[in-house]
């Protein structure tokens, strides 16, 4: 596990530096410079560390946006069993109800449903699918990337913010 986590993170490093170019090239001089100072991924996380910092904000930005990381290093991670932590990979045809944090990749389909008052988010990357019942006072943010899709069914008083 901790070389699978080391390799990611080179290929984090890698990713990043692409990312910040791109940010320099497009004159977003800004961002360039807050990925440049980025270390909240040092190598050394387990993997719980590690999904923790996938949910993060800035963590969830910068998978769905730089495509990071692709879908062979993901599916290197199933083995482990990261559904224990909310991370899909590759699991077919799931229902989640009332998951407060789901991370949907690659041959995922998702019916999530949700009622409770309370917030919830849920990502999907490389391909990942995922139809949503949001009812009752339920908020659930989604976030994706280009090759995944999400259907949402509005109910009630919630709401889905993209």
């Amino acid at each position: 596990m901790d070389e699978l986590i080391n390799d990611t993170w080179k290929q984090w490093k890698t990713a990043k530096s692409a990312a910040q170019s791109l940010c320099n090239k497009t004159a977003r001089y800004d961002m360039a410079e807050k990925l440049g100072a980025c270390s909240m991924f040092t190598g050394n996380e387990d993997l719980e560390e590690l999904v923790k910092l996938m949910f993060t904000p800035r963590g969830v930005e910068f998978m769905t946006k730089y495509n990071f990381p692709d879908l062979e290093t993901f599916r290197k991670f199933k083995k482990y069993h990261p559904e224990r932590f909310g991370v899909y990979i590759d699991c077919g045809k799931i229902s989640l109800t009332e998951v407060r944090r789901a991370f949907l990749v690659g041959n995922t389909s998702a019916t999530a449903n949700y009622r409770e008052t309370a917030g919830n988010r849920l990502y999907l990357m490389h391909g990942a699918t995922a139809s949503v019942t949001a009812s009752g006072y339920s908020v659930v943010k989604v976030e994706k990337d280009a090759s995944s899709n999400i259907d949402c069914s509005i109910n009630d008083h919630a709401k889905v913010l993209w």
